[in-house]
């Protein structure tokens, strides 16, 4: 029998957030380390043009946003037992790397750093920057800052749908928030056993409120500004 999607989710300006993991030089820039990996899902679903309608979409419907960024510091190198395998790939490979949470040295322009292109968009009292992830899932202060603005529903896209995106959806649903994926202002990379992407699509059916396009986030948010 094939599970259908049943379930949707009415955005409410005051209550509705956008929540972007990643937006980060190694994953959205040719030549960044992770970009290699998605470089051609990146293109086909056009996900920066799609991300930037995003943030646009956000700035001018006066929807509050949130970015929780990725970095990895020399100490995470420490202490561990085992690594998975994309773990140990961004640890010694350096992606997101940077020196220290007190040390912003080399940090502009580097792998760990904002895309020019979103940086405007970025710098503003709206746009929250949370404390860094570990891994995949948001170990830092994401939920706290959420709830705070009195939000409880979520918008969310970035680069690597079927990890760090998707840890963060899981985590924002066990904390009670309703959640809407945007499917094409995301990228994953393909293994031996499949593509991430699909993965990520057949779990969001499964788990969010609901997937929608980039085009379908405008339309609904206008309308929302709109009442």
């Amino acid at each position: 029998m094939l599970f259908e999607h049943t379930v949707d989710m009415e955005i409410d300006g005051e209550r509705t957030a956008l929540v972007l993991a990643d937006i980060q030089n190694d994953f959205l820039t040719e030549g960044g380390k992770y970009y290699v990996l998605i470089e051609d899902l990146l293109k086909r679903n056009n996900v920066s043009a799609n991300l930037e309608t995003l943030l646009q979409t956000a700035k001018d419907n006066n929807f509050p946003v949130f970015m929780s960024p990725h970095y990895f510091f020399p100490h995470d190198h420490h202490g561990y037992t085992s690594l998975g395998p994309m773990e140990d790939l961004a640890l010694n490979g350096g992606i997101v790397a940077r020196q220290s949470a007190l040390n912003f040295e080399g940090v502009q322009g580097s792998g760990a750093d904002v895309p020019d292109r979103f940086r405007k968009y970025m710098e503003d009292s709206a746009t929250t920057i949370t404390s860094r992830h570990v891994s995949y899932a948001p170990t830092n202060d994401l939920v706290l800052l959420l709830r705070r603005r009195g939000i409880e529903k979520v918008i969310m896209a970035g680069p690597v749908a079927n990890l760090c995106l998707e840890d963060h959806m899981r985590n924002l649903i066990q904390n009670g928030f309703e959640v809407v994926m945007v499917r094409d202002a995301v990228a994953a990379a393909v293994n031996e056993e499949g593509a991430g992407y699909d993965a990520a699509m057949i779990n969001w059916r499964f788990m969010a409120n609901a997937v929608w396009t980039t085009d379908e986030v405008v339309r609904r948010a206008k309308a929302a500004a709109a009442t």
